[in-house]
């Protein structure tokens, strides 16, 4: 275990690795503790508990499902085998268990210096035996060292302190085509002994006075329970119970043991002063923050299906109190039951009206299916079994019978590729990857596309303004009715990898860009805020920041590489609020 009380550098470099959705609360701030998210985190009762639970009569007691506590004491530690950080909190029970009217005081602890850090997700290459850690170029700018670019290889030794004081040696060398910082001898050494695997984080912290520290944040952070061996699931539950339970009756201080990044049971009464505000009801819809190896996977979008108890042991409770539906698959685990505190409200932009279906690749030949639709009692969906002709104005088809109009959209992943209401007088278009299907190609449909409209497989009826179509045509097949259709005018096939994708924050649907027809950064800016609806927004950098991932996942920020270069590295590109 480490301490750093009174040293700003070991604080700074535990809140790194404690994550963004670290929430510590200050020494006499106000909390709720709640017993019933602190017994979440026990192990699950073994078969034998089980059994002998079920013929023994647990002992009741008059236990709230929240205590109102004020914080005595706060140790930041870290456990010396897996370096995840914790805090040791020391609560007293107020005498008054009413929900407080004002909030705390603004907690205005400030460090006493200026620290420069950044946290990178470590890659498969980067966590590989035989290589190195690549260091992104504004990473190395802001917080290395500086280099002797005289040197033909312009090179450094670093020493780093880790969270125990535990000095680490980094060769730092500026290389290869195109050059990159990377760190070397002594990194894979770092890895070994920190057993760290694809989707780790790395943190580096550099202080005012040139030191250097370095720390880890896993992908998953490791459990560490008391055995059950020694200490039964039961006699620990009975154990967080009886010490609460005592305290309140009694006001005397009582210990508590927090991993901010497992669960938040501990809550300040500012953040929960400000869900009562929200009025969660079922079917609002919500955004809530998670930790994720995507850089974009940090907010995740929902709706509320039930409000109510999760457990009868507490009545009343507010802790998961609300059951929810996920917008989409996510490759993390997440909850399906969540506490008002930790979601927000979320407020629908146009370009976010419509909520994505499954994900995932269709049979050419399904079957008809039913699914249900926004803004109608009932919806019908139907498949697709010959390709849809376009008039001359460039309308979809149109099923008579049903009324619904027929709109290509992106591959599996990628849902409609843009939904365009602005003027019903010129007609639907149909759009693909950005793409408007109703410039490029005429009334004739060729065996290729045709093949490509069976792709595309159910119609969703969204009420009588919009109607979406969800499919699942592959990426290498639009690549290739793209490339049909340029030969045909041309006369030459163009390269197959044309098309880059795009994501938004906040922004269900992905988009792609060709970056072929463009001449530099200024032109994809412009092209990435209309294909949006934002112009402006990301070229004044106020709200909005463009990053981009290379193909071994490297995140890197948008211009810091010649256009050429950038072109031939991006594998997708991201658009993040400033302050992600």
């Amino acid at each position: 275990m480490a301490d750093g009380a009174g040293d700003d550098l070991f604080k700074e470099l535990w809140r790194l690795c404690a994550g963004p959705l670290m929430d510590v609360p200050c020494v006499q701030d106000r909390v709720f503790y709640f017993p019933q998210g602190h017994i979440e985190l026990l192990p699950e009762p073994t078969e034998q508990e089980l059994r002998q639970m079920k013929n023994q009569k647990s002992p009741k007691y008059d236990l709230p499902s929240k205590i109102l506590c004020r914080v005595i004491d706060v140790k930041c530690l870290a456990e010396m085998e897996t370096d995840e950080v914790y805090a040791r909190i020391t609560l007293q029970p107020s005498s008054d268990q009413n929900d407080p009217l004002d909030p705390n005081p603004i907690c205005s602890e400030k460090p006493k210096q200026k620290f420069y850090s950044f946290c990178k997700t470590l890659s498969t290459s980067d966590t590989s035996t035989h290589g190195g850690f690549s260091v992104l170029r504004k990473h190395a700018n802001e917080c290395l060292p500086q280099l002797d670019m005289t040197m033909e290889n312009p090179t450094q030794e670093l020493v780093a302190k880790d969270i125990h004081g535990v000095e680490w040696k980094f060769k730092h060398i500026y290389r290869g085509h195109p050059k990159r910082h990377l760190l070397t001898t002594g990194w894979s050494a770092f890895v070994a002994a920190k057993k760290l695997v694809a989707g780790d984080s790395f943190v580096f912290l550099r202080g005012e006075n040139g030191q250097l520290r370095v720390g880890v944040r896993r992908l998953n952070p490791p459990q560490s329970p008391t055995p059950s061996s020694v200490v039964s699931t039961q006699n620990m539950r009975l154990g967080v119970i009886v010490t609460a339970s005592h305290s309140v009756m009694t006001s005397t201080m009582f210990v508590v043991y927090y991993k901010p990044r497992t669960s938040q049971f501990i809550v300040s009464l500012n953040k929960y002063i400000d869900t009562m505000n929200n009025d969660f009801k079922i079917g609002m819809r919500f955004k809530m923050r998670h930790e994720g190896e995507d850089p974009l996977d940090k907010r995740f979008c929902g709706t509320i299906v039930g409000v109510g108890d999760e457990s009868r042991e507490w009545p009343n409770s507010q802790w998961r109190s609300l059951k929810v539906q996920w917008d989409e698959p996510a490759t993390m685990q997440r909850p399906d039951r969540v506490s008002c505190w930790e979601i927000e409200p979320l407020v629908t932009s146009p370009l976010n009206t419509i909520q994505p279906m499954a994900k995932g690749k269709r049979s050419r030949h399904a079957e008809a299916s039913s699914s249900a639709a926004s803004g109608s009692k009932e919806s019908q969906v139907a498949t697709i079994w010959q390709p849809p002709h376009l008039n001359g104005n460039g309308n979809s088809s149109q099923d008579p019978e049903n009324n619904k109009a027929v709109v290509p959209v992106g591959p599996a992943g990628e849902g409609p590729a843009r939904d365009h209401n602005e003027d019903r007088k010129k007609g639907m278009d149909c759009w693909l990857f950005g793409v408007n299907l109703t410039s490029s190609y005429s009334n004739v449909v060729t065996p290729l596309e045709k093949e490509l409209w069976c792709e595309a497989s159910t119609i969703l009826h969204c009420g009588p303004k919009e109607s979406i179509i969800v499919g699942a045509c592959e990426t290498e097949k639009v690549q290739s009715l793209n490339n049909h259709s340029l030969s045909n005018k041309q006369g030459h096939v163009p390269s197959m990898r044309t098309r880059t994708k795009v994501k938004m924050e906040g922004v269900a649907v992905g988009r792609a860009i060709d970056l072929t027809t463009l001449n530099g950064y200024d032109e994809l800016i412009v092209e990435l805020e209309k294909m949006f609806d934002i112009e402006g927004e990301i070229i004044s950098q106020k709200k909005w920041a463009v990053t981009f991932t290379d193909e071994e996942n490297d995140l890197m920020l948008l211009g810091d590489d010649l256009w050429q270069d950038f072109c031939k590295m991006v594998k997708r590109i991201f658009i993040c609020s400033k302050e992600d």
